[in-house]
């Protein structure tokens, strides 16, 4: 096996780190999934999954209180009780933001809502070998036969992120597509398709977000796109 092989079948290299918890919350989207894990004082556990609200100026976190049985919720989610508290970031390099963080207050009306403390640092392990830029262009997705507008949203050499309406088709992961970036103002222009697969996908109430591996036409298309764009000051855009 050659070196080059060797190097194509080896995982990128995750690494961890620790953040001051400004800025790894920083890095968690409003509206998001999140993974709580609750260890009982008698050593049992229990894990799932609900939506990222957003950090209080008073030193808390707010996330949904998760749809799970009453029974469930009465017995793991009691305040004083700690939670583990995982959540993808699709920012930059994306990562895995991890804290450990005590449950405060249950909040019933008039919104469902759990009150947690926030801790002085988070672990974030690195998921991307490369990091990811933020853009905002207009394409479109071609899947089979058909074609939809969507807009893209993030990218890197070897993937990217676009989201649809949340009303939408679905796609599953796995599925082969490519998407079509608008080459500027003038009308039925487009640069070389971003071909890949479907790898994940995050729903919200306003779309449906998805991600794309690349394939090898896919990188070379993703590197001509990327020539083209310039940094204004918070996101990539195309050079006019």
């Amino acid at each position: 096996m050659t070196q080059q092989n060797q190097q194509k079948s080896n995982p990128p290299q995750r690494t961890t780190q620790t953040l001051n918890s400004t800025d790894a919350l920083a890095m968690i989207e409003h509206g998001g999934d999140v993974t709580l894990t609750v260890n009982t004082p008698v050593g049992t556990s229990f894990r799932c999954a609900t939506k990222f609200i957003g950090a209080h100026s008073d030193h808390r976190i707010l996330l949904e209180i998760p749809k799970i049985d009453e029974s469930d919720l009465k017995y793991f989610f009691q305040e004083g009780f700690w939670l583990i508290v995982r959540a993808i970031s699709q920012r930059g390099e994306g990562g895995v933001v991890q804290y450990r963080a005590q449950l405060l207050n249950i909040v019933e009306e008039p919104l469902s809502i759990l009150v947690l403390s926030i801790p002085q640092s988070m672990q974030v392990t690195n998921l991307r070998k490369e990091p990811r830029y933020e853009v905002n262009l207009d394409a479109v997705l071609k899947s089979g036969e058909r074609q939809t507008r969507c807009e893209l949203r993030d990218m890197s050499k070897s993937g990217c992120r676009f989201i649809l309406p949340a009303l939408g088709k679905s796609l599953v992961v796995g599925q082969e597509v490519s998407l079509m970036v608008a080459a500027g103002a003038q009308k039925g222009r487009y640069f070389p398709p971003l071909s890949g697969l479907i790898c994940n996908q995050q729903k919200s109430s306003h779309y449906t977000a998805y991600g794309i591996k690349f394939d090898e036409a896919g990188e070379d298309n993703a590197k001509e796109l990327l020539s083209h764009l310039k940094f204004d000051g918070t996101k990539l855009k195309l050079r006019a």
